[in-house]
């Protein structure tokens, strides 16, 4: 007799239209309160030429080929979800890195791993973000500045 096993979830299942248009809005009442841009991508798997790559390796190649180091006070933050995988990472540009400890990131990481466990990975997104606020609202209040990363999350 076969052990009893959960289906297998995909990207596509989980985060459906609706789902991403709640995310994205959840990042714009974010940025409100904060002058940083916030960004979302969830990739499904590694892709074959990031086998020996570590999660952050991969969270950096994205944040650059979105053009989030492009911002004018580098302020970008992408939260990165390698789905199948449960890993996530917090990447901040350089502008949020000189007064943002990295490690504050690990309590982001620990909220969504502990969402997904679960198979909230909707509402671990959201209260992510929401830890990601709490981080940078103080040194990085918001200005009234035009958002200069689109609120949509990046599928990948």
């Amino acid at each position: 007799m076969a052990a009893h096993t959960h289906p297998h979830k995909q990207v596509k299942d989980v985060f459906t239209q609706p789902v991403l248009d709640k995310i994205a809005a959840t990042i714009a009442e974010v940025e409100k309160h904060t002058s940083a841009s916030i960004r979302v991508s969830i990739k499904e798997e590694r892709d074959h030429d990031e086998a020996g790559l570590t999660v952050e390796d991969i969270a950096k190649r994205e944040f650059l080929k979105l053009g989030m180091d492009k911002t004018s006070g580098r302020n970008g933050i992408l939260l990165f979800i390698l789905f199948e995988e449960h890993k996530f990472y917090v990447f901040g540009d350089e502008g949020i890195h000189k007064r943002v400890n990295p490690e504050t990131w690990k309590d982001v990481a620990a909220t969504l791993k502990e969402h997904f466990i679960h198979g909230a990975y909707e509402e671990g997104i959201h209260d992510a973000l929401r830890k990601i606020l709490k981080h940078v609202h103080t040194s990085f209040a918001h200005t009234g500045g035009e958002n200069e990363l689109s609120n949509e999350v990046v599928i990948g």
